[in-house]
């Protein structure tokens, strides 16, 4: 069995090494606004409480109070999931997919480059090479890039549904 070689499908000449940390990198950066959710969520959760004073003790004519207790307000719904996860988290997908586009275009730019290797990958007896070698790497890592957010949007989506009060919730 073949083990997937990825230097088989890039350009020729173009460093691997460089390119995979360049795609994890965007892959790191593309996912950090998911980070706002948690922001927006902690936030509206937080808007279902109320605060009472816990009552202190007197002595004289102070009395101290010990702290206070965090009551959940049952009249109040938290914000739906869609509308907490638009926005910002959506920004960093947008950016990485429109990102491989112009992923395709250095490619292909990168073969009428200094040695004119085009010439060369068009006279190869498969006549996809040229083309896989521009446009499978980008598209794989879009897809992986799809199943990761998914799989975040997926855990967002049980943080708020498990996290949130049962009689606080908008359905």
């Amino acid at each position: 069995m073949k083990i997937f070689d990825p230097k088989r499908h890039l350009p020729l000449g173009w460093d691997w090494e460089n390119t995979r940390d360049a795609l994890i990198l965007g892959h790191f950066l593309s996912v950090l606004p998911l980070f706002s959710f948690l922001k927006r969520y902690f936030d509206a959760r937080e808007a279902l409480y109320y605060y009472v004073e816990k009552s202190g003790y007197t002595f004289g004519s102070y009395s101290y109070s010990s702290g206070y207790i965090q009551v959940l307000d049952q009249t109040r719904t938290i914000a739906p999931f869609s509308a907490l996860i638009l926005g910002a988290p959506l920004w960093g997908l947008a950016i990485f997919l429109w990102v491989m586009p112009l992923l395709v275009w250095l490619y292909y730019h990168s073969f009428t480059r200094n040695s004119m290797a085009v010439y060369t990958m068009r006279r190869l007896p498969d006549r996809w090479e040229y083309h896989r070698r521009c446009w499978v790497q980008p598209l794989l890592s879009a897809a992986a890039e799809l199943i990761l957010f998914a799989l975040l949007t997926g855990l967002c989506w049980l943080l708020w549904y498990f996290a949130t009060p049962a009689p606080c919730r908008p359905f």
